[in-house]
């Protein structure tokens, strides 16, 4: 049963669809929008006028949840979930819960659940302590001591995934010291969420991977061979999202890292946004990438989306500075990015992966 929620978000059209977007793809069902000019200061992370007024709002539209689109201390969620007098979930919350509907592999199931551990110890001791000191019982009942058991047991747990997903790194990497010795040369996609990655994949491989229209379709990297190019192959990988933080990165670390150790990277950007949309989903995939150490001389950035295309804006900037337009829905200029992908592969340049950079 689908969950009904209202969304607290900023007042910029583009934060609003994005909220939008993350809230269906975790499969809650919005109500309305609250937006707000700020978010993530004071005691309910809203300024307590903004509070207050979402408040009223819960009461006459009695939603489930209410999903506010920024990252929010534990206190300021306990305090705005005791305001409301319902469930408040901030951003991360909100991805998380749709990496965990999307993971389907081992490797992305341990990733996701990582991701969660790392987001929720922080959180447990300072929910309890609040919920003590408003003469409530805390999670699960717990007191301190059973609270810091309970921290420990989960600390163990994410070392444990870590030893996990550190194994599923070597394995990755075994795997690029085959294909270096083979002479395989692979080129990765990235970019936004929502960019046309996969749907590019499946023109270049013939491939069927599902194209859901929602955000993060692919939580795993699949390696398939670029149609009609010996040796050459192709890998998809998580989508980009902007204001993430640094461990929800790490926790993909294993299957990011395929980023960094390709050949050749095409960063997919979608064409067709407004020109303020598209500059800020692109310094955000760049700021992925710089986080991943990527030498950014080996990537090629992908204008997806020209059929859609009614802007005036052409793509010009000093950190990348190859591009090309496509359509991969529409079989656009495909045979144009096959053919610069077989320069790349015969000239050598790009080639950047040195058998000790493996271990």
């Amino acid at each position: 049963m689908t969950r009904t929620s209202i969304i607290v978000t900023y007042k910029e059209a583009y934060s609003e669809q994005e909220a939008l977007e993350l809230t269906a793809s975790a499969g809650y069902k919005p109500i309305i929008t609250f937006k707000v000019k700020s978010i993530g200061e004071g005691k309910y992370g809203l300024p307590t006028g903004k509070a207050e007024e979402l408040k009223q709002l819960t009461d006459k539209l009695k939603p489930e949840l209410v999903i506010v689109d920024e990252q929010l201390s534990a206190s300021q969620i306990y305090h705005l979930s005791k305001l409301l007098g319902i469930k408040a979930i901030d951003r991360i919350r909100l991805i998380l819960d749709i990496f965990e509907k999307r993971a389907m592999t081992t490797e992305a199931k341990l990733q996701v659940k990582l991701a969660e551990l790392q987001y929720e110890v922080p959180r447990i001791r300072e929910t309890v302590r609040l919920a003590k000191m408003g003469e409530q019982t805390g999670p699960m009942g717990y007191g301190a001591y059973e609270v810091d058991k309970y921290i420990r047991f989960l600390k163990r747990q994410i070392n444990n995934l870590r030893k996990k997903l550190e194994r599923e790194r070597m394995r990755r990497s075994l795997q690029r010291q085959k294909r270096l010795e083979e002479d395989k040369f692979i080129v990765a996609l990235a970019g936004y969420t929502g960019a046309g990655k996969t749907t590019l994949f499946n023109a270049l491989t013939n491939e069927n991977k599902a194209v859901t229209g929602k955000m993060f379709t692919t939580l795993t990297t699949t390696i398939r061979k670029i149609n009609g190019m010996e040796n050459v192959y192709i890998s998809d990988t998580v989508g980009f999202i902007e204001r993430l933080p640094h461990y929800l990165i790490e926790s993909f670390k294993s299957t990011l890292e395929e980023l960094k150790y390709s050949d050749l990277i095409l960063l997919v950007l979608d064409y067709s946004l407004e020109e303020d949309l598209f500059w800020r989903k692109y310094f955000a995939s760049l700021n992925v990438l710089e986080e991943l150490e990527v030498n950014l001389n080996n990537v090629v950035a992908v204008l997806n989306k020209i059929d859609k295309k009614n802007n005036a804006f052409t793509f010009q900037d000093n950190n990348i500075k190859e591009h090309i337009e496509i359509s991969a829905l529409k079989n656009i200029n495909l045979d144009k990015l096959k053919a610069l992908i077989l320069e790349k592969y015969k000239d050598g340049s790009t080639r950047i992966i040195d058998q000790k950079e493996f271990f």
